[in-house]
């Protein structure tokens, strides 16, 4: 297998480059707005100047080197959760903006009183939001049981969806026998793997991967690549996936049969990221091609807004990930800037569902708010037999 294509590792230094440009803009107007005349004291100013700039250092290093080095968990822990303190007191700053409008008619002594009073507790509200977030992604993830009526189908069918374990820095074995075990006591019939599931080299992974390897279903495990794939060995993380026993769907689609019946078939494209990066591009036509039109069709995509791209008549069921129901409350109002939907289930036509799941493990900071990792239950029932 070769080695990643040598745009994934610009891609690896390109963004981390820009977004250190943006979380520096953001460390400076997050100090200025709300820490530098918090108090008039020369220690509390230089104490709030030093968190503020140590949180700066901890974004830079955890985007940089996140890709190249294994630190200790604890210490990734901490540099990966400054991402999600500086995106948060970010906000917490254009609250802040936001209030002073309203009393901005006081006079000036008064503004001064309410303005101050108002950081206050803006800040201590937004500690307790990133406690709070910190706490709730440490919870196991919940079980999201759905139903979806399929047309032609001919038994009920169980799938277990996991999708974003993000496998690689806070998320390792232990946390992956964990989601194993969780998925393995549904008695699925069928398993996917929607993407994401692996976030660092393949090497790194290997220990968590011989515990996913443990998945357990009736009719098999099957994968298709997520975004965060491409950055990495590709060819090797497909390798070794087919290796222990995962049927890896890129741009292909195979039939599940029932002694010698035809039951349903499971296809899988690969992720819009092969667009950018020029290899492994997402083919439509060709995953979908030569299907047996007379039984139900499921698709596994990582990003719910392929459903743009599906000119032909659309699955029955396509089953998605990549959003993580935003992960953070408020950014999931600009991840609906990028897909159409964030979570759950919706009916894109009279005959095709498209679920997306909210991610099992979770990316970049620590943290979920507004959110739950999510092991979803897929009951795919015979459309007259759901009421």
């Amino acid at each position: 297998m070769e080695d990643t294509p040598h745009i994934a590792q610009m891609q690896t230094y390109l963004f981390p480059f820009l977004a250190s440009i943006i979380f520096l803009i953001f460390h400076l107007i997050i100090y200025r707005s709300l820490f530098a005349h918090l108090s008039d004291s020369k220690i509390t100013k230089n104490i709030f100047k030093i968190l503020t700039f140590l949180n700066f250092i901890a974004t830079l290093i955890y985007m940089f080197s996140r890709h190249h080095i294994l630190f200790p968990q604890w210490l990734f822990f901490i540099l990966s959760i400054s991402i999600g303190i500086a995106f948060i007191f970010f906000i917490a700053t254009i609250l802040y903006y936001f209030f002073t409008l309203f009393i901005l008619f006081l006079d000036k002594n008064k503004r001064k009183i309410y303005s101050l009073l108002l950081k206050k507790t803006i800040i201590v509200l937004t500690l307790f939001y990133i406690i709070y977030g910190i706490y709730n992604v440490q919870t196991p993830p919940i079980l999201q049981k759905v139903s979806i009526p399929i047309s032609n189908l001919k038994i009920p069918l169980k799938i277990i969806q996991l999708s974003d374990i993000h496998i690689g820095g806070l998320i390792g074995q232990k946390r992956v026998k964990q989601f194993v075990q969780i998925a393995n006591a549904q008695n699925p019939d069928i398993i996917v793997l929607t993407g994401d599931i692996i976030d660092t080299n393949l090497n790194n992974a290997k220990n968590a991967l011989k515990e996913l390897a443990n998945l357990k279903s009736k009719f098999g495990i099957y994968y298709v690549l997520g975004n965060h794939e491409y950055l990495y060995d590709t060819n090797n993380i497909i390798q070794y996936l087919k290796n222990i026993g995962f049927n890896t769907l890129i741009n292909q689609n195979t039939l599940i049969s029932i002694d010698n019946d035809p039951i349903i078939n499971i296809a899988g494209v690969a992720d819009l990221m092969g667009n950018r990066m020029g290899y492994l591009q997402p083919d439509f036509k060709k995953a979908l091609e030569g299907i047996d039109k007379k039984i139900p069709t499921i698709l596994l995509s990582h990003q719910p807004k392929i459903i743009k791209y599906l000119k032909e008549k659309s699955p029955d069921a396509i089953l998605t990930g990549h959003t993580h129901g935003g992960q953070i409350f408020p950014f999931s109002l600009a991840v609906l800037l990028e897909q159409p939907y964030l979570m759950g289930l919706h009916q894109i036509n009279s005959n095709s569902f498209l679920y997306i799941n909210q991610g099992t493990g979770f990316w970049g900071p620590p943290m979920r708010i507004g959110t739950h990792s999510e092991i979803t239950i897929i009951n795919l029932v015979p459309k007259n037999t759901l009421h």
